[in-house]
């Protein structure tokens, strides 16, 4: 079967960027030229660099509009797309503290869901795994599980389900904050 790009799960789900426009299309190795290195991709800049997004601590993360990009680009099956968002706000975090364990656990979650669409099982079960795995130690730093406004047990059951068991009645596990 031909390589197509993703449907989002629910094509009405409410944005959290809504000022923030979709790219001219869902990246999919493969498929489409590369975003940033091909002169056709929705977001080639020639060479100049994106400026590093602005650093919010996790507690503020309402006001986090590249954060909350980053969810609506994963929620609307952007994978790649919310991989490039949160990647550079994990650069700005401590990699071994909660909000960088955090932000690479969803990191890994896009990217296992990017391979289960490309049909990788290998790929979607190892990326699944750690980033399930980085998700659970961000737990003790959760108010009552939530975490950034996800509530992060939830989430993990949701991906362990979609992601690992494949289970027939599985539902995509959407990002969902508590705004």
């Amino acid at each position: 079967m031909a390589l197509s790009e993703p449907v989002p799960a629910d094509p009405q789900y409410k944005r959290y960027a809504p000022s923030r426009p979709f790219p001219a299309y869902r990246f999919v190795p493969g498929l489409n030229p590369h975003p940033v290195s091909d002169p056709r991709g929705h977001s080639f800049r020639g060479g100049a660099h994106e400026p590093p997004p602005k650093r919010f601590p996790p507690e503020r993360w309402r006001e986090n509009q590249e954060y909350l990009l980053g969810c609506d680009y994963y929620n609307f099956a952007y994978f790649w797309e919310a991989h490039e968002a949160w990647e550079g706000l994990w650069h700005l975090t401590d990699k071994a503290g909660a909000e960088g364990l955090f932000l690479q656990g969803l990191i890994q979650i896009t990217a296992s869901n990017l391979k289960r669409h490309m049909r990788e099982s290998t790929g979607t079960v190892k990326l699944a795994n750690l980033g399930i795995a980085k998700l659970r130690t961000v737990l003790p730093s959760a108010d009552d599980g939530t975490y950034m406004g996800l509530d992060v047990p939830g989430f993990i059951q949701g991906c362990d389900k979609y992601l690992l068991h494949a289970e027939a009645e599985s539902a995509f596990p959407l990002i969902r904050l508590d705004f």
